[in-house]
């Protein structure tokens, strides 16, 4: 019997009072090594000496950042140097870098005294008796803990800024479509004009001699600031250009985004490029100079008509049914699909529009499972589409024409059209399978990520976006059924990482798997073109995967996936780009089968919960890459993601976690997988997503609040055991886990987290357990007054299928007031869903 998936409508009930944390004892990592640590210490005081001497003499100004290396054993909260050392009153930390790297503002008297406080730190290793084991351990003070976390202090310099040569720059900025324009991010905003009073002597020497170094320079340069790029992260366009006035700084600007004139013409003399550069490499206000990107889509649609399946009906819209929406971010989609299409968002020339990709989307999305079966769209056909055609065709060079700023502008937009598509239709899933021409960075959120995730928060959307497609050259080959030719195989890629803004934190991101019934490629294996994460350190990348094509196209069937041609002919076709929208295509269909409003965490949730990882990756050598190239798996169909069977059930937990608050929700084991003692048995899988606050600000560590959830049984003395483990969890852990190998394994830090566990011969000895819900902030973070919104998913089954946990399960929640009912119908009566 299909039982349907039930979701908690009172969670309220089961907050408690947060449990406050010890906070752990001072760690010496130098213990009983005396010697080197007087060395570290000294080394750490000369480079703050060094450091103070620069900045003295420093023409910008005083004021500069430096960046604090820590060791990885110093990576968790309680180890960071920020309560004597590295105070927020004395040197505030204002973003990060890679993992454990820190950047603090400075001036020659505070580093001056931190080195003081690095002076008082004791010679020697301190120690206690430990009142359990009563051994000697190391008892260290705070500074000398400090002192020993911290690898290497540095100003933040030229390498820091910038990682391309000046003809690599001038190169790229020479094609139209890129806008032309460096993007260079500041550490601060630059205040207007009539605020420059209320800065100390310092801070307005860095900025006015910013500003005047782009006159000082004597040529033709355009500074503009980009507006809402990235929240809290000032960045600036920065053109050179033909063009006697000299410098042009419209920093000014008010945030309209109308342009008030043309782009002055580009100018590509290499001197003047390496005279700018110069500048912005060894100035302390600027933070990092990048090269845009430019927008292509993941996919290609073969030229060859193919013959028409003989069991082809293609859906016919019905007025008087409703269907799930769904919005294509795209290049347009053709007449072929007018009776689909319920509205349009028209900013291109007929002679600016290339329909075929755009079209190839929306016919998977409302004639796949026709197209191509119920194997690979298992979906019922039919989906209203909203037309949001913003991307002009590459091949008339117009991409310039409609957004000369280059890809902001082209956000803006496309923001815009998402707004309009959702205030009128409630379009609530997108699909973009467009791709910028840069790979996603795992020490740096991009600005088009951030983006992206600020469209998706804005407007209570999820955007689908496709991983990105290796170039020609680049591919791999094809997916080997030995794992030891598969892992080599994927040693000797090159070029073949995550394509931005796939790393997004907010929407989901796709790559692509073979096809079925194909002779020359292994069914559901990645496909050989689709790129791999990881893309940022926090979380996993791509998210899910779905059928996108074969790379190695067969004389017969080509690609093994056909969508529709413009002129309403079929064809076949490959690429991320069309496994985007088949995920895109079950998250509509489940947002329709929900009544009411259904959150973004939970939608995502959903998903990655029922989603399964191909059977070709799940052996253990492939276990550690797995998730880099297929994310959590394949999802179902929406019919089965919402329905269980009788020995198995789904519970779903959607709330905000709060300020000082954590989550206990208590319920006895199903007592048909109890055995005599307690002990238990069965099978558990439990997801979780958030949407913590995020900073681009710091890099690796932009997530900022941690929320993470744990399945525990009752011990005999009264305390909780967890009782799962992360999916990605190496085997045989042996030892406590460090924070580097949480934040890469159990994806600490990581928006979202999957869980499991079999349990074949029972566990424990106690049939009562708890759903527990906590969150940890970062050093000097404070959880957002309303709380972080979350959805849990908890699934408790028999692998035997034979005990009736569902029945036994119900009973036993509503029996201890529990109020539960079926998802699809709880809108009515709850406001979270």
């Amino acid at each position: 019997m299909a039982n349907p998936v039930q979701i908690i409508l009172n969670p309220e009930n089961y907050e408690e009072g947060r449990a406050a944390g010890g906070g752990g004892e001072h760690k010496d990592f130098f213990a009983y090594r005396d010697q080197d640590f007087a060395l570290h210490r000294d080394m750490l005081i000369h480079q703050l000496d060094a450091a103070s001497k620069t900045l003295s003499v420093q023409p910008t100004g005083a004021v500069g950042f430096a960046k604090v290396v820590l060791r990885p054993k110093a990576w968790a909260k309680i180890h960071r140097p920020m309560i004597t050392l590295l105070s927020p009153d004395r040197v505030p930390v204002v973003g990060g870098a890679d993992l454990g790297e820190m950047i603090i503002e400075v001036k020659p008297a505070s580093l001056r005294q931190v080195a003081a406080e690095m002076e008082k730190a004791e010679d020697g290793t301190r120690t206690k008796i430990n009142s359990q084991t009563f051994k000697e351990v190391p008892n260290p003070s705070r500074r000398r803990s400090e002192v020993g976390a911290i690898e290497s202090i540095e100003l933040y310099g030229p390498t820091d800024r910038r990682n391309f040569s000046v003809n690599e720059a001038v190169s790229w900025l020479s094609n139209p479509l890129t806008g032309s324009g460096y993007q260079v991010e500041l550490f601060k905003n630059i205040p207007p004009r009539s605020d420059w009073d209320s800065l100390d002597t310092a801070h307005r020497q860095m900025i006015e001699s910013f500003l005047k170094g782009f006159t000082a320079l004597g040529f033709g340069v355009s500074v503009e600031r980009l507006a809402d790029v990235r929240a809290n992260q000032p960045t600036l366009s920065v053109r050179v250009i033909h063009d006697t006035a000299g410098a042009v700084l419209l920093i000014f600007d008010s945030q309209s985004g109308e342009r008030r004139r043309p782009l002055a013409r580009f100018n590509s003399e290499i001197k003047q490029h390496v005279e700018l550069l110069t500048f912005l490499d060894n100035h302390p206000l600027v933070r990092r100079i990048s090269l845009p990107g430019i927008v292509l889509q993941s996919g290609q649609v073969s030229t060859n008509r193919r013959a028409r399946p003989k069991n082809l009906s293609c859906p016919t819209h019905d007025s008087h049914r409703s269907y799930p929406k769904l919005g294509v971010i795209d290049g347009g989609i053709s007449n072929a699909l007018s009776d689909w299409v319920i509205d349009r968002w028209e900013v291109l020339d007929d002679a600016d529009i290339d329909h075929k990709h755009g079209t190839f989307i929306g016919g998977l999305v409302v004639a796949g499972g026709a197209l191509n079966g119920t194997e690979i769209c298992p979906e019922q056909d039919g989906t209203e589409l909203v037309d949001v055609a913003v991307f002009p065709a590459t091949s008339t060079g117009a991409f310039a024409t409609y957004y000369p700023g280059g890809l902001p502008e082209f956000f803006d937009e496309m923001s815009s059209a998402v707004a309009d598509a959702n205030a009128r239709h409630g379009v609530r899933i997108f699909n973009m399978s467009l791709n910028i021409t840069q790979p996603a960075a795992p020490e740096a959120y991009s600005q088009y990520a951030a983006r992206l995730d600020r469209v998706a928060e804005d407007n209570d959307v999820i955007v689908f976006v496709s991983a990105g497609n290796t170039k020609p050259q680049d591919t791999r080959a094809e997916w080997a059924q030995d794992p030891t030719t598969a892992l080599a195989g994927l040693a000797l890629a090159q070029n073949d990482k995550l394509q931005i803004p796939a790393e997004s934190a907010r929407n989901v991101s796709v790559g692509a798997l073979n096809p079925p019934d194909q002779d020359k490629n292994i069914a559901y294996a990645p496909a050989r073109y689709s790129c791999r994460g990881p893309g940022l350190r926090a979380g996993v990348k791509p998210d899910l995967a779905h059928i996108g094509g074969s790379g190695t196209p067969d004389s017969i069937l080509g690609s093994g996936l056909f969508s529709i041609l413009p002129d309403g002919n079929i064809t076949d076709g490959c690429g991320t780009s069309y496994a985007a929208p088949l995920v895109a295509k079950i998250a509509a269909a489940l947002d329709h089968a929900i009544e009411g409003h259904v959150s973004r965490e939970t939608l995502i949730g959903l998903l990655i919960h029922s989603a399964e990882i191909p059977e070709i990756l799940q052996v253990k050598e492939l276990s550690p890459v797995a998730r880099h190239l297929v994310g959590f798996g394949m999802p179902p169909s929406a019919s089965r993601i919402l329905e269980s069977d009788d020995h198995s059930i789904t519970l779903v937990f959607a709330s905000r976690i709060k300020k000082g608050q954590q989550i206990n929700f208590r319920f006895p084991w199903p007592a048909s997988l109890v055995r005599s003692g307690g002990n238990c048995r069965g099978r558990a899988r439990l997801t979780l997503v958030s949407t913590p606050p995020l900073d681009p600000n710091f890099g690796a560590e932009f997530v900022r609040v941690n929320i993470d959830a744990m399945l525990q049984q009752e011990k005999e003395d009264g305390g909780w055991a967890g009782r799962l483990e992360s999916l990605y969890v190496p085997p045989k852990r042996n030892m406590a886990a460090t924070e580097a190998e949480r934040i890469e394994h159990d994806l600490k830090w990581g928006p979202t987290k999957v869980y499991g566990k079999t349990f074949p011969r029972g566990v424990g000895s106690s049939s009562n357990w708890r759903l527990s819900v906590e969150y940890l902030e970062r050093a000097g973070v404070k959880i957002p007054d309303e709380g972080v919104p979350f959805t849990a998913i908890l699934t408790i089954s028999d692998p035997k299928r034979d005990a009736p946990v569902f029945n036994e399960m119900r009973q036993n929640l509503q029996a201890l007031g529990v109020t539960i009912a079926d998802i699809r119908t709880a809108a009515r009566i709850t406001p979270r869903v």
